[in-house]
């Protein structure tokens, strides 16, 4: 295995892929995933805690309602830290569910294949 292979991400699947009813709602969120990135990057660079909190939480929910567990677990440590105050941990956070949600689209992609 080369240096880039270690370095490429690896893609990221819905717990629920195998699951045809879950077929659209994970279709739907994927899509939307990207914006709603941009949308906590935003808050984020604002400083807005209680913005990137309020973000975090819907994300979270609705992670989890279609398979995605872990980027779920991730936006909820993002709400904790803003609920606590903490920039630091909020903005690592944010970046975390960044890189999280590119390796979403890629599963989603591969799927799409």
């Amino acid at each position: 295995m080369g240096v880039q292979d270690s370095e490429r991400p690896l893609p990221l699947y819905s717990k629920l892929i195998d699951d045809p009813a879950c077929g659209g709602a994970i279709d739907e969120f994927v899509v939307g995933v990207a914006e709603r990135v941009d949308h906590l990057q935003d808050a984020d660079s604002k400083g807005d805690l209680v913005e990137l909190e309020r973000l975090a939480s819907a994300l979270a929910l609705d992670a989890r309602s279609v398979g995605f567990d872990l980027l779920a677990d991730v936006a909820r440590s993002v709400q904790a830290a803003c609920r606590d105050g903490s920039k630091k941990p909020a903005h690592d956070g944010v970046v975390a569910v960044t890189d999280l949600a590119c390796r979403i689209r890629l599963g989603h992609r591969g799927a799409m294949s």
